[in-house]
């Protein structure tokens, strides 16, 4: 009597669980639950690798970019006229580097957040690792 290797144990256990979820994904009504069983692990790496790319990178960058505009634009407007000259050059190392720093750590948790959600409904997508929204 031979003995069976590893990889030919993991070929009868991967045919064995295959050929018993099979009959249950041909009934639509019952191959919901089992389905989502199956997708579950694909979606789970999807959202967290869509939250790490976005809460590390687009989502710092996007948000503190914006809020680095916001934060200028809003203290130029208290200076007088958030559209002078000398306004935003006055309002630049204020509220610019506040609303810079601000900005990235929200876009750190939204980013995340972000990545996680879309990711999990369509992994590996593209829109899962950049923060603009689908159109």
């Amino acid at each position: 009597m031979s003995k069976l290797t590893v990889m030919q144990k993991v070929l009868i256990a991967s045919f064995a669980i295959a050929s018993s979820v099979a009959p249950a994904l041909a009934l639509d009504y019952e191959a919901k639950p089992i389905n989502w069983c199956i997708q579950a692990p694909v979606r789970l790496v999807g959202g967290l690798s869509g939250a790490v790319v976005n809460g590390a990178f687009c989502g710092p960058i996007d948000d503190g970019y914006h809020w680095f505009l916001k934060g200028t634009k809003h203290v130029a407007g208290k200076f007088g006229d958030e559209k002078g000259a000398g306004q935003i050059a006055a309002a630049v190392p204020i509220g610019g580097s506040v609303g810079a720093v601000l900005g990235t750590g929200y876009g750190v948790l939204d980013g995340a957040w972000h990545g996680f959600k879309t990711g999990w409904d369509k992994p590996f997508s593209r829109w899962s690792y950049i923060t603009m929204e689908e159109k």
